[in-house]
């Protein structure tokens, strides 16, 4: 099994393998953008595509296990890679490639790594060192003007 960084140039190749994930994991965690952004963002270069692979098996389908979307983040003291999307299937046989992220994050220079997830990432990540420093609190707000 390995996660693959995808260029940019070669996104179209693979996009309709990881659209329908990124759309749903998008759509699960809040609707706060939608795939397209994220192609079009990966596309620019400043987000990072990755799929989980493995080329032990016959068909695209059954190679493919999953897709990963990094964004370095570039603040005043810090550096960070921020995984921005993971999802797939069978994650206990892949989840320790998060090392191949580690390892990209150091090769441009960040000093950390942060992810917002469900609360079910917390436990996984543990296992890699991983600590809860925030919790993020959510609240939808309409205009009632516009209804």
């Amino acid at each position: 099994m390995n996660l693959v960084h995808i260029p940019s140039s070669n996104l179209d190749d693979v996009w309709n393998l990881v659209k329908k994930d990124i759309s749903e994991a998008l759509s699960y965690s809040g609707n706060h953008t939608d795939a397209d952004f994220v192609y079009d963002t990966c596309k620019k270069q400043a987000m990072q595509l990755w799929v989980v692979w493995d080329s032990t098996k016959e068909t695209a389908l059954e190679k493919y296990y999953g897709v990963v979307v990094t964004e370095i983040v570039e603040r005043k003291l810090k550096k960070s890679c921020n995984i921005f999307v993971v999802t797939g299937r069978h994650r206990q046989k892949w989840q320790y490639l998060i090392k191949v992220l580690e390892d990209f994050a150091l090769d441009n220079q960040c000093t950390n790594m942060e992810l917002i997830a469900r609360k079910g990432w917390e436990k996984i990540l543990e296992q890699f060192n991983y600590k809860k420093t925030h919790v993020v609190l959510e609240k939808q707000i309409i205009n009632k003007k516009e209804k």
